[in-house]
């Protein structure tokens, strides 16, 4: 298993492709809605590859503009890979690479049909529930 957190334009497209999947496909999301205005060329997106041409999972790193809290969104595993052990190993090479970059703390907007893996994570719940794209979600963070 090979993690690539990189904007690259082959590892944007491989996040594009799994959030397109995931998130348009399974759960009829507009693609307008799922693709936005942070999809852009800086945005870093944390990818994992079977092989070089196969992503099973990622997730978009959002750094907040206090430098301090980075939010991870987009996270999303290829159907017939769920339940691995994969985004536990996504989320923690994020993690670990925000830690090295200076930040401290975690921050994931989850859907409540997500909920007890983040807890698992470490996540703990401190906002919500609210709707976001018709589903409900908790806001949860994380310190490193």
């Amino acid at each position: 298993m090979r993690f690539l957190i990189s904007n690259v334009a082959y590892n944007r497209a491989a996040a594009y492709a799994l959030r397109q999947a995931v998130f348009v496909e399974e759960r009829g999301i507009p693609a307008d809605v799922e693709f936005d205005q942070k999809d852009d060329d800086e945005r870093l997106y944390v990818v994992a590859y079977e092989t070089p041409d196969l992503p099973l999972a990622t997730l978009r790193l959002e750094p907040a503009d206090d430098g301090r809290v980075m939010r991870f969104g987009r996270v999303c595993t290829r159907k017939s890979r769920r339940g691995q052990g994969l985004g536990k190993q996504l989320l923690l090479k994020a993690e670990a690479w925000a830690q090295n970059h200076g930040y401290t703390e975690g921050l994931i907007h989850g859907e409540i049909t997500a909920q007890a893996f983040y807890e698992h994570c470490g996540y703990v719940v401190f906002g919500g529930p609210y709707d976001e794209d018709g589903a409900p979600v908790v806001v949860m963070r994380k310190t490193f």
